[in-house]
């Protein structure tokens, strides 16, 4: 029995050795020149229940500091916006809206993008994250972390990045619910330092009951 814990323990030390931080390092470093960012992307759903994942269009957009939007349709049928301290989510075919605190469980899966630890380097990162492995196929460095968070952990098992190293964009960002299900979304038309709409984070929730 010792031997194998011994072994065990060996094949762990191994393991976290493996892990390549200096993809994550570089990508964390060019965070620090964004100042906005406008992307549009696909949200892939799979459920353990159906066979095939649901797909839904969207528009990712960040300016800092700490405003976010998420538009989840086209047109959005869900949006959520964040002025860094209070998100406010947005049922648009029901006319319903719930204001969170930015730092509850609920509302970090919508602002993992936008939090300090994307702009804390590594030291930030791994503050909010642990690592877990990383791997390169065709290209892209694939980073499993999961949250250190409490209040996240009960509901999001692990967050995958998929980051490409020459363009020090992220391709995709995938959590892994703690249902089993997966909520993958995969960026494209990514522009940084864009000019942003002034009203982009504004909705007018006339008519809308707010909880």
């Amino acid at each position: 029995m010792r031997h194998f814990l011994l072994c065990l323990g060996l094949t762990v030390l191994s393991a976290h050795a493996d892990l390549d931080t200096a993809p994550l390092r570089a990508w964390l470093e060019a965070q620090k020149k964004v100042q906005s960012l406008d992307a549009d992307f696909t949200q892939e759903r799979t459920l353990p229940a159906l066979k095939k994942p649901v797909s839904t269009p969207g528009r990712l957009t960040l300016s800092k500091p700490g405003k976010l939007r998420w538009d989840l349709g086209t047109p959005p049928k869900t949006i959520a916006v964040s002025d860094g301290e209070t998100i406010t989510l947005i049922d648009v075919e029901k006319k319903r809206a719930m204001r969170l605190d930015a730092d509850s469980s609920r509302a970090r899966s919508f602002t993992l993008l936008g939090d300090k630890a994307l702009s804390g380097g590594l030291d930030g990162f791994t503050e909010a994250f642990e690592l877990v492995e990383s791997r390169v196929t065709e290209g892209i460095y694939q980073l499993t972390t999961r949250p250190k968070d409490r209040r996240m952990r009960d509901k999001v098992d692990y967050v995958f990045f998929d980051i490409d190293p020459k363009t020090q964009q992220l391709r995709a960002l995938e959590l892994r619910l703690d249902d089993k299900s997966r909520i993958r979304t995969i960026f494209r038309n990514t522009r940084l330092n864009a000019k942003v709409e002034a009203d982009r984070f504004a909705v007018d929730l006339s008519g809308f009951k707010i909880h």
